[in-house]
C-alpha cells in the first residue's frame, strides 16, 4: 500500500512474487541484525530483554543424537530449520552415573589442541564441563576419552516460516505485531531500492531504526 500510490503519478504495478521475495528477505535481514546486533544500540539478541521478547518465537530447543569418536561425539547433523546457534547442553554417562547434563562452551576450531592439552580446559566429568566446536553443520563435543556423551540438548534460533503472498488471503506472522510492523517496514526498504524510490526508502529505514 505505502508503494502503490494509484492516487498519484507515482504509481508501480508490483507483482505478488515481488511483494513475497523481498518481504522474506527482510524478515531474514532483520533477525540477522537483532542477533548481531547491528541497530543504533548496538545491542546483540541476549543483551536486553526487548532483544529476548522479540527473537524468543524462533528459539526452538531439540534433542539431537550423536555418532562416537575417541576424543569426540558429533551430532547427526544440524536441524534442518537451523538458522543461528544459541546453546548446546550435553547428557553425559560415565561408571554408575548415567545423562548427566554437563556445561559446555563454544570454542574456536583452530583452538582444539591447545584446549585438550591444557589442564585448566581439558573436558571434565568431575568438574562437570567440556567444550564444543561447530564442524561441518554438526556440532562436534569434545570428551577426551573421560565419559560417554548420550545425547545433546541443542538450543537454536531456527528459520522462519516463510510467507506465502495469496491475493486477498491474510497471512498471520510468528512475531508480536510491533515487531512484524519493522518487518514491513524492512521489506519495503528493499524494495524501494529496486524502484529507485530514495524518499520511501529513506522514510522505512528511520522507522526501523527508531523503532529497533
Amino acid at each position: 500500500a505505502r508503494l502503490n500510490k494509484s492516487d498519484s503519478a507515482d504509481y508501480d504495478n508490483l507483482w505478488l512474487y515481488q511483494v513475497e521475495e523481498t518481504f522474506n528477505k527482510g524478515i531474514l535481514e532483520w533477525i540477522r541484525r537483532q542477533k548481531r546486533g547491528k541497530n543504533q544500540t548496538q545491542e546483540g539478541d541476549e543483551e536486553t530483554r526487548d532483544r529476548v521478547d522479540d527473537l524468543q518465537p524462533i528459539l526452538k530447543e531439540k534433542i539431537v543424537s550423536i555418532s562416537h569418536y575417541p576424543i569426540y561425539d558429533d551430532t547427526i547433523a544440524l536441524p534442518e530449520d537451523y538458522l543461528y546457534f544459541k546453546r548446546v547442553t550435553p547428557l553425559v554417562s560415565k561408571g554408575e552415573c548415567k545423562r548427566k547434563r554437563m556445561k559446555s562452551y563454544l570454542r574456536e576450531e583452530a583452538n582444539v589442541d591447545v584446549l585438550l592439552s591444557d589442564w585448566d580446559s581439558q573436558p571434565s566429568f568431575e568438574f562437570e564441563e567440556t567444550f564444543h566446536t561447530i564442524f561441518s553443520n554438526k556440532v562436534r563435543i569434545y570428551h577426551n576419552g573421560d565419559f560417554r556423551v548420550e545425547e545433546v540438548i541443542l538450543v537454536y534460533y531456527k528459520q522462519p516460516r516463510f510467507i506465502n503472498f495469496i491475493r486477498n488471503k491474510p497471512e498471520t506472522l510468528q512475531f508480536k505485531d510491533d515487531v512484524s510492523e519493522l518487518m514491513i517496514d524492512e521489506g519495503i526498504k528493499i524494495m524501494s531500492s529496486d524502484l529507485e524510490s530514495g524518499a520511501q526508502k529513506t522514510l522505512s529505514i528511520e522507522r526501523i531504526e527508531n523503532n529497533n
